[in-house]
């Protein structure tokens, strides 16, 4: 017999949609007892399938929580904090803090990359805290933060991190390697859905660095943003113009990426969109590869992410697979979750 435990969920995008499901099916014993979007949330304890299902349809047609009745505003939130209820965000909120929240007894699981990257003076409490869960924010569903906490556990050195994080400029380096245009490669991956609304979200390089910098943290390096050297897949001039003028003049760096494949290609190598990260700092951006090689091997929006420790060296421990997807990103937030109710 499984004992109760109380869901509260922020944000409601397509993960947070997908969860809900995911949780409906397989865990009656998980009661949803708040949704919440930036705005509002709405709340019962539990919430029930009729209600639950009015706000999922809310938010696929772009409306807000706010707009149902019974909702409330959104800094009345605190009055549901309690001792072993689980808070999952999967928002993408940048101003989200929910230090009160692990002040009253309540467990965290995080998909949301904002909390675990910012100044580490804000980020700190919720590193290496049993009570804190945040293995889809690296690697979708793939047990990246999970493998690298056993290692720090177990009293293994982290010597350095290394590999490819993001499914989007997975997708991208593999269209360039196929001779796809850069301008027809940004396309295809807007078209697919594989990048944000504004694609240089994801071209800018700051998603991966942002990963790079919470796996940092879990290996006990509480690296600063600063200490990455991050290098954009597009050029400086098109930083400031709109995502029409974007789209419009993209087509400007074709040459320049043809060319750095091809230079790559001569030496036998690919491209690879890299994050590399030792205690002193890390670096993010494209670099060539050994055709031959694993990551030279890597298609698609796959991940492939090695440590290197004093246990696993000179070969490392690596972990390769999706790193992109709605379902398996909550599926990800799903196991957290089920993680935190067998404490």
């Amino acid at each position: 017999m499984h004992k109760t435990t109380n869901i509260i969920l922020l944000g409601l995008g397509k993960v947070g949609r997908e969860l809900v499901t995911q949780i409906q099916k397989n865990t009656p014993h998980l009661h949803i007892i708040a949704v919440a979007d930036s705005k509002a949330f709405l709340s019962s304890v539990p919430l029930s399938a009729y209600q639950l299902e009015t706000a999922l349809q809310t938010k696929v047609d772009y409306g807000s929580i706010a707009d149902l009745p019974g909702a409330h505003p959104l800094h009345q939130l605190t009055t549901l904090y309690a001792p072993g209820t689980i808070i999952v965000d999967t928002s993408a909120a940048r101003s989200l803090d929910l230090s009160r929240a692990l002040a009253a007894g309540c467990k965290l699981v995080f998909a949301n990359k904002n909390t675990h990257s910012a100044p580490w003076v804000q980020a700190q409490p919720f590193f290496h805290n049993e009570h804190v869960s945040y293995e889809s924010t690296v690697g979708a569903g793939l047990p990246v933060i999970e493998t690298l906490r056993s290692l720090v556990l177990t009293g293994d050195e982290i010597i350095r991190i290394e590999g490819v994080m993001s499914g989007t400029l997975g997708f991208l380096c593999s269209q360039l390697e196929n001779g796809v245009s850069y301008s027809q490669a940004v396309q295809q991956a807007f078209e697919t859905g594989y990048t944000e609304p504004d694609p240089r979200d994801d071209l800018s390089g700051f998603d991966v660095a942002r990963k790079a910098l919470i796996l940092a943290r879990t290996a006990g390096w509480p690296l600063e943003k600063e200490q990455l050297q991050v290098e954009a897949m597009y050029d400086s001039s098109l930083a400031g113009v709109d995502v029409t003028t974007f789209f419009e003049q993209m087509g400007s760096m074709d040459s320049a990426f043809t060319e750095r494949v091809a230079s790559a290609g001569a030496e036998g190598k690919v491209l690879r969109y890299m994050a590399t990260i030792t205690q002193e700092g890390g670096a993010v951006g494209l670099q060539a590869v050994h055709r031959s090689s694993a990551l030279g091997a890597l298609q698609g929006p796959g991940n492939y992410i090695a440590f290197t420790t004093r246990r696993y060296s000179p070969i490392p421990l690596v972990i390769a697979g999706p790193g992109a997807g709605i379902a398996v990103t909550a599926a990800g937030v799903f196991t957290d979750i089920l993680n935190l109710t067998r404490e």
